[in-house]
């Protein structure tokens, strides 16, 4: 049972043993911060039901599923499936090397058609994990309970996810939230929404406005699959309008890192960057190992700022190296069972969702009000 002191809190080097509701405690502290922040990594989107998984795959049913359908894919004249040890982004990074080798000596002429098999796979499987009622049930969650009385900073949400859970969950709570883009019939990126303040009373007599309470910016730092690139502009649609060698989405690649050098990458990056520089600023981590040396380093040059903090909720090498950096700002929490886990996360650690929240939740929208009103009449 989680209800004993078996998580482990890191803060630095030092290890402590502590139980849910210490470590629910410690969450709701750092909730309270002027400038909150989160990151979540793929491990977000999946989650295991029943030996089954829901969501959007993890690397290595993506590995194992991409062979079921291309049974003897090779590179370069050797079969690929036992090279990289169910790694796909192992496997991308490689035949991306070589492509780039092309340049010098041309060692597979076809791998710009494998690249491209590959990544057209990987945004097939994230369409169809799009819709895991359990996983959109904990994003849905999450939000919940991230709301606070009287909080007028807004969240920032960064992502290195191409799926659309996150608007998901905000759309079905009519919460109101910004990920970057503007307009309505033709929604284009504009990385300046990101400082525009959202308020509450237009009254011009007045002279503060009072800004809009939990408020969300939502930054997808990799693309995402209702991203289209056309005439130098990024906009938003529908994804099932957009081809699959049309879509905004950054593949793992040798080029990864010169990929966040270009349109709206460099935009979302230098806005992450923004938001973590500021004074009290917290940022936590979920379901991110710290493979992405481009993240990591904007991560760790906002330690640069001493009231910056770092959670770290996961179980990786590179995390447990950033318990050796030794840096009390710097607190990484998992345990046997899991606690680290996006939905472990959302059910156990998070404070509770407040009650005058769940009272306004709660209460019936209007085309309910209406539903019943008609029936009343019809009957």
């Amino acid at each position: 049972m989680e209800s004993n002191k078996n998580i482990s809190y890191f803060k630095g080097k030092s290890e402590t043993k502590v139980d849910v509701e210490y470590l629910k405690n410690e969450m709701a502290q750092f909730f309270q911060l002027d400038n909150l922040n989160f990151l979540l990594g793929a491990g977000c989107s999946s989650h295991i039901v029943d030996g089954t998984e829901q969501g959007i795959p993890g690397m290595a049913n993506l590995y194992k599923g991409f062979f079921v359908e291309n049974p003897g894919f090779d590179i370069a004249g050797s079969e690929a499936e036992p090279i990289f040890m169910g790694n796909l982004e192992k496997m991308l990074e490689t035949m991306g090397a070589i492509s780039v080798a092309g340049n010098v000596r041309t060692i597979d002429p076809d791998i710009e058609k494998k690249i491209s098999t590959v990544q057209k796979y990987i945004r097939k499987r994230i369409i169809s994990g799009l819709h895991g009622s359990e996983v959109l049930g904990f994003y849905h969650d999450f939000y919940m309970k991230t709301v606070s009385r009287g909080r007028k900073n807004p969240i920032n949400i960064f992502t290195t996810n191409y799926d659309l859970y996150n608007e998901q969950a905000l759309d079905s709570l009519s919460f109101p939230y910004n990920n970057g883009f503007i307009g309505t019939y033709k929604r284009s990126f504009n990385p300046a929404s990101y400082k525009y303040a959202y308020v509450e009373d237009m009254n011009l007599s007045k002279n503060v406005w009072e800004r809009v309470p939990n408020f969300y910016n939502l930054y997808k730092i990799h693309g995402s699959i209702s991203w289209i690139k056309n005439d130098n502009k990024i906009y938003e649609i529908d994804y099932e309008h957009i081809n699959d060698d049309d879509t905004v989405m950054i593949y793992p690649t040798p080029l990864k890192d010169r990929t966040t050098l270009m349109t709206p990458y460099s935009d979302l990056f230098r806005a992450m960057e923004t938001a973590l520089l500021k004074k009290n600023s917290v940022l936590i981590t979920l379901g991110y190992s710290f493979a992405d040396d481009h993240i990591n380093r904007l991560i760790l040059n906002s330690l640069a700022i001493p009231t910056f903090k770092l959670v770290v909720f996961g179980q990786s090498d590179a995390i447990t190296k950033l318990t050796e950096i030794n840096d009390s700002r710097i607190i990484v929490i998992n345990s046997e069972e899991k606690i680290h886990y996006f939905n472990n996360f959302v059910e156990k650690a998070m404070p509770d969702v407040q009650p005058d929240v769940k009272e306004q939740m709660d209460l019936p929208i209007v085309s309910d009000l209406m539903n019943v009103f008609e029936g009343t009449k019809n009957e």
